[in-house]
């Protein structure tokens, strides 16, 4: 699970990260977190502190993006990747890599906001919304860390529900019908399916992928 942080909506407008974590699941449980600061090398907006609450003074020592870039290539190596709202998440992270001269990511993505989608809520799919509707542990909203805790707490409150209800067996099926999901909702024509052979549970294809899957 991945979640950033940052000083806008798009690296397009010249906004940057700020933040970013990570946290490894293997066997459904979490196994490994990290978390770390960026220095966005220009200040960060005063309607951007008051979402997450980091400011200038809490980046002025942080890792420059190279070395975070660095770091986060390194742990992504090519393992499935699970972020809510991927396409926000992964705008920044490929400019992240690109500064940093890191190669771009290839991994298989999951994102649980297509996800959650499949089951309409009148209050939305945001994290909040969503660890409000199924009573998920209560998470300091709008920091890296304890996003990706939540999107972890997610995705595992909804595996049950996408296997149960939607018959989706391996991993390739979950993550092209949640990118479906996300096109869907933000209004964007659903490309084609990935094909993928069924059969093996998705937690064990999710937590423990074999080499066809990553």
């Amino acid at each position: 699970m991945i979640d950033t942080e940052t000083t806008g909506w798009s690296p397009a407008l010249g906004h940057t990260l700020v933040e970013v974590a990570a946290v490894t699941l293997e066997s459904g449980a979490v196994t490994e977190t990290w978390s770390s600061l960026v220095r966005p090398g220009r200040s960060i907006p005063a309607e951007a502190t008051r979402v997450h609450g980091i400011t200038d003074a809490m980046t002025a020592g942080a890792p420059p993006p190279a070395a975070v870039a660095a770091e986060l290539r390194a742990r992504c190596a090519d393992w499935p990747l699970v972020f809510h709202h991927a396409t926000f998440d992964l705008a920044f992270l490929s400019r992240l890599f690109r500064a940093g001269a890191q190669p771009p990511l290839w991994n298989p993505v999951i994102d649980t906001l297509g996800l959650a989608r499949a089951f309409p809520d009148p209050a939305g799919h945001s994290l909040m919304a969503e660890r409000a509707r199924l009573e998920l542990q209560p998470r300091a909203p709008h920091r890296a860390l304890e996003d990706a805790h939540a999107t972890a707490d997610l995705l595992r409150a909804l595996l049950p529900r996408w296997e149960r209800e939607r018959g989706v067996r391996s991993f390739a099926e979950l993550a092209a019908a949640s990118q479906d999901g996300a096109r869907a909702g933000s209004g964007e024509r659903p490309k084609n399916r990935l094909e993928a052979p069924a059969g093996v549970p998705i937690m064990g294809d999710l937590f423990a992928p074999s080499p066809g899957d990553v």
